[in-house]
């Protein structure tokens, strides 16, 4: 399984993580050097005391993945700022390094490494003519992936809207009006929606539409973040008795390591790490063209997309 993201932070449940897998000599992704919001959580307007909107996303998604899949090997690598907004330079950077990593491991290359899966809960919609131009060169690499067995599973958004989002929207269209043609010989792109708890409603935040082709739960889940974590809010009631301390629950205090989280930002990973379990519980690796009857065995029991004819 690999993660691009915030990163992951510390956490006894993640020990295993791998943070820094290179591509040879070359760093994947930012180096220790800059700010890490997995360390920092309040890096966008330090003196304001709050947890900065993305501080620990990549954290979370770990622990998501750990909880679906407990004996996934996990790679994470940072491109992620604490606002949100990534550098396009950096993602394809980091996204042609992770290809080449996967074309090394088909080649036999001691320096490669199998994905099997692939999480990325990063998006963004056409806004301007200058989006639509990214589209290729973004949809190059992630289908270079594809052809070389690694499923990329993608958030389809939470802004409540049928705006395609990318690239959840480069996968296939129930309508078929996709803009890419669906190539046989080439692994979809899964973009997952999120559910409300009871695993039968989706998400009132969720974006829809025929691009939004899997759905798993995504609101309100709990998962890991790292216990360094204490904003600046405070509980609205303290008081004491009998020499303890009483108070309502910190909105903020994540010292004990976990946290509650919405968004499709965490369906994605929660279905991608299913699927890195069915993929584990059925059948072996092997090469390019046995690993994609296995993904799409896996896509088949559980979601509904089906190989092209």
């Amino acid at each position: 399984m690999a993660i691009l993201d915030t990163g992951c932070g510390e956490h006894p449940w993640l020990d295993f993580v791998q943070r820094d897998v290179r591509l040879g000599d070359h760093q994947i992704g930012w180096p220790a050097v800059v700010p890490n919001s997995e360390v920092d959580e309040d890096q966008v307007g330090p003196l304001d005391g709050v947890i900065d909107d993305f501080a620990g996303h990549g954290t979370f998604i770990s622990g998501l993945i750990h909880q679906a899949c407990p004996d996934a090997d996990i790679y994470s690598w940072r491109i992620v700022p604490p606002e949100g907004s990534v550098a396009e330079t950096d993602w394809i950077t980091a996204l042609a390094q992770i290809a080449e990593l996967v074309h090394l491991y088909r080649e036999g290359d001691p320096r490669g490494r199998r994905i099997d899966v692939l999480s990325l809960s990063i998006s963004y919609y056409h806004e301007t003519p200058s989006d639509e131009l990214f589209d290729p060169t973004l949809y190059e690499i992630l289908a270079d992936l594809s052809a070389n067995g690694t499923l990329v599973v993608c958030s389809a958004g939470n802004d409540a809207t049928t705006r395609p989002s990318f690239p959840a929207a480069f996968g296939p269209w129930s309508n078929g009006e996709g803009p890419v043609e669906q190539d046989p010989e080439v692994l979809p792109i899964v973009s997952v929606g999120a559910l409300n708890p009871n695993g039968a409603t989706d998400a009132i935040f969720s974006n829809a539409g025929p691009w939004v082709r899997a759905h798993e739960v995504g609101a309100s889940v709990v998962s890991t973040l790292p216990a360094v974590f204490d904003g600046g809010y405070q509980p609205a009631i303290e008081t004491a008795h009998d020499g303890r301390t009483r108070a309502s629950l910190d909105p903020d205090d994540f010292s004990g390591g976990f946290g509650l989280w919405s968004g499709t930002s965490f369906a994605a990973p929660l279905l991608a790490g299913r699927i890195a379990q069915r993929l584990l519980e059925h059948g072996q690796p092997g090469d390019k063209q046995q690993d994609k009857k296995r993904a799409w065995a896996a896509l088949e029991a559980l979601t509904p997309l089906r190989p092209p004819t």
